[in-house]
């Protein structure tokens, strides 16, 4: 009996250790599985499994990605809403302003829709179950950001304009009643402009107010044309529908501007004229004295070339002061200043330093206001006809300009005076030019 227990003791045993030997098998069999599909999940998203401590630089480069990835989520969020908001204010637009005007909103939000493709279909590849690379992810969040940032930029631009359309036209009255008095003001100047006119064509030759003769009559016309488009924006005030009362109101403003301009350059040639009259009288004066120190100079010059030189430039400047037309006072000041020049040169050799310096200040600043009243007039005359001049002769304004800004700035008063009247003289080209093409 004895024995027969203790064998039923050791076959219990023997049972309930091999128990213990499988149900340990199993739990280490579903552990090593459970592992394994944890490992390949990972694997399958692009995780990147680290049994080494991870060192700072790869956590500030996981903290940037991680960064990137959340701007990229948000801006393609806020481009999705604006591109549904921009289609709702394009409907609006185009209603209120016609298609031709929202042409470049239909283009803009085309643009936006083709970005926002792109972008959730990057976005779609982030997150399939492909494995990506950190680069890849990189790349194409930064793509993300790129295209959300310039599309929600041109939407947002659009939508301003529009805006700035609709205050316009909401602001149009007021504008409108401001252009209408600037066509009254400016058209209560033209007897008084066309009365200077009349005096100057009665002083000058045709030649000297050439730039200006048919301005009056010109700006007649052009109020004419700004008073007849304020009353048709004024009509188009009583239209609720209307959207181009602004645009309406800012030719007229820009035509009456135009006409004002006009009257503007008979004044300041009347200005121009009467200076340089006075300028020629003056220059004509000092020419007479400069002839008898040049007799002097001459009958008593050590060399005989030196002499003849100076005789040549006497007779010279004798002549244009004997043929002086006060009626053309611009034409008269160029012949004299020339033959004053030319003088000037012959007498170069004959005096010293001191006295040449002295001699050239003080006819540098006659030529100066001279050379800036032809540049003003010219000036004038090519804004007034905008379009109607052609390159050569504003290039030769620009150079007038310069050599006058070089003449200014200078402190020697001999290199100022040739500077100087290099001026005068490309402006006077500019001017011929400039008639030239005006009247093509």
């Amino acid at each position: 009996m004895l024995f027969l227990a203790i064998r039923t003791a050791s076959s219990d045993l023997v049972q309930a250790v091999t128990t213990a030997l499988v149900t340990i098998v199993v739990l280490f069999a579903i552990v090593v599985i459970v592992g394994f599909t944890i490992l390949a999940r990972r694997k399958a998203r692009g995780t990147v499994v680290i049994t080494a401590p991870v060192s700072d630089e790869g956590h500030r480069a996981a903290a940037g990605d991680a960064g990137l990835a959340t701007r990229a989520n948000i801006l393609l969020v806020r481009l999705d809403d604006a591109v549904a908001q921009a289609d709702d204010d394009l409907g609006f637009a185009v209603a209120q302003f016609g298609d031709e005007r929202s042409r470049s909103f239909v283009d803009a939000l085309a643009a936006a829709r083709r970005d926002l493709t792109e972008s959730f279909r990057l976005k779609q590849r982030l997150d399939d179950s492909q494995p990506d690379t950190a680069t890849q992810q990189r790349e194409w969040n930064a793509r993300i950001i790129h295209l959300c940032e310039a599309s929600q930029k041109a939407l947002t631009e659009e939508a301003a304009t529009f805006d700035e359309l609709r205050r316009r036209e909401t602001d149009a009255p007021t504008e409108l009643a401001a252009v209408r008095m600037l066509v009254v003001a400016t058209s209560m100047r033209v007897p008084t402009s066309e009365s200077t006119l009349a005096v100057l064509a009665g002083r000058y030759s045709p030649g000297a107010i050439a730039t200006v003769s048919g301005n009056v009559t010109q700006a007649r016309e052009l109020l004419t044309t700004a008073g007849q488009g304020a009353e048709a924006a004024n009509a188009r005030l009583a239209d609720p529908l209307a959207t181009d009362v602004a645009d309406r109101a800012q030719d007229a403003r820009a035509t009456a501007t135009r006409a004002g301009r006009l009257l503007d350059a008979v004044d300041a040639l009347g200005a121009t004229l009467a200076e340089q009259s006075d300028r020629l009288d003056r220059l004509a004066n000092q020419g007479r004295t400069d002839l008898a120190e040049a007799r002097v100079v001459r009958d008593s010059a050590p060399e005989p070339t030196s002499g003849a030189a100076i005789g040549s430039a006497v007779t010279g400047l004798e002549s244009v002061l004997g043929s002086l037309d006060t009626g053309d006072p611009d034409a008269s000041l160029a012949r004299l200043e020339d033959a004053v020049a030319v003088l000037d040169g012959a007498l170069a050799s004959a005096r010293n330093q001191t006295q040449r310096l002295e001699h050239a200040s003080a006819a540098l600043a006659g030529v100066l206001v001279s050379a800036r009243s032809q540049i003003a007039a010219t000036q004038d005359f090519i804004t007034s006809r905008r379009g109607g001049v052609g390159t050569d002769a504003r290039t030769r304004l620009a150079e007038a300009q310069r050599l006058l800004e070089v003449a200014e700035a200078q402190s020697d008063p001999v290199a100022a005076l040739d500077n100087a009247r290099s001026s005068a003289t490309y402006s006077r080209d500019a001017d011929a030019l400039a008639r030239f093409d005006a009247h093509r």
